[in-house]
């Protein structure tokens, strides 16, 4: 590691902190990684304190629902970089993960993106982009596990990317990539309407990703007949 990397790693997939505290750790030598359950609103405070509390000089967020202040950005020194678990076809989270089953005249694709967080929701230079053809096959929760797998891949590339150089996130140069102006944060009414053009005998309808099924909410238990 060529600089004093006080690196703050952010997650809200459930269990991917310690399998990210892993990765972290064999790039950097004290990583902090922070777990905060997407929506839920009555820990969010607590996991903002912590935020604010601790000594750090990198973020990387790592499909994390935590929307992070100016203020945060600013003590970043060394960057602040998001793993974001689609391409940037389909900004935001809301139907990025069903979209490829069940609205396959926008994208049949999916993949993971990489850019430097600013003050708007998935708005900054893009880094690194992979991508990969859905199978008319699969399921939204293939698509899912499939996205969870390839960040967790790409955070070992980041923070290798990073500990080799000195200049924090700035060892990585924008791409000729740009984000989707209208496929971005889905309204529910529209990933109802999605289902709704489905057969009523599609497996898609069986399944329930959060954010990503047509009874959807933003805090847990997710969906709103649970």
């Amino acid at each position: 590691m060529k600089a004093d990397y006080r690196p703050l790693i952010l997650t809200s997939i459930p269990g991917a902190d310690i399998e990210a505290a892993a990765i972290a750790s064999r790039y950097f030598k004290k990583p902090a990684v922070l777990f905060w359950e997407m929506g839920n609103a009555a820990t969010k405070p607590e996991v903002l304190a912590h935020i604010e509390a601790m000594d750090y000089n990198l973020i990387i967020s790592h499909v994390s629902g935590i929307i992070l202040k100016p203020a945060h950005l600013q003590r970043a020194t060394y960057g602040a970089v998001n793993i974001h678990p689609a391409p940037p076809e389909h900004g935001g989270c809301w139907g990025c993960w069903c979209q490829p089953i069940i609205d396959r005249t926008t994208r049949t694709h999916h993949g993971v993106t990489v850019h430097e967080i600013d003050e708007q929701i998935d708005h900054g230079p893009i880094y690194l982009v992979e991508r990969w053809e859905v199978p008319e096959t699969a399921s939204i929760q293939d698509v899912f596990e499939r996205s969870v797998a390839d960040c967790q891949r790409m955070l070992a590339t980041v923070c290798e990317r990073i500990a080799d150089s000195d200049v924090g996130t700035r060892c990585f140069t924008p791409i000729d990539e740009h984000w989707d102006p209208n496929n971005r944060h889905t309204p529910i009414e529209e990933i109802r309407a999605w289902f709704a053009g489905l057969a009523p005998d599609h497996p898609a309808h069986q399944e329930r990703i959060f954010m990503n099924h047509p009874r959807a909410i933003m805090a847990p238990p997710y969906f709103d007949d649970l």
